[in-house]
């Protein structure tokens, strides 16, 4: 017979260590870049590493695009292709 949870956080409730560490590093980087280092220490970097840190900084703002596969075969004769469908409209008469 399972047992039922009793006690802890209830599901969806944050970590406070987690909000705490991210809340105090978020901080650490807001004083780093105010204080103008961060641009200094980025531009002071070869052009080669200045890149792969850009790179790793734009994983945490942009989302990564992910690969779409299309199947270029249609496998439906029987439907109209949009070609089929616009002749079809360009024949018809205005009502």
């Amino acid at each position: 017979m399972a047992r039922q949870k009793t006690g802890g956080r209830k599901k969806g409730t944050p970590n406070k260590a987690t909000a705490f560490t991210r809340a105090t590093f978020s901080q650490l980087l807001d004083k780093y870049s105010a204080s103008g280092d961060l641009v200094s220490d980025f531009m002071s970097l070869p052009p080669k590493e200045r890149i792969t840190m850009a790179e790793k900084l734009a994983q945490y703002c942009i989302p990564k695009m992910q690969a779409v596969a299309m199947d270029l075969q249609q496998t439906d004769t029987s439907a109209p292709t949009l070609t089929d469908r616009l002749r079809a409209l360009s024949q018809e008469p205005d009502n």
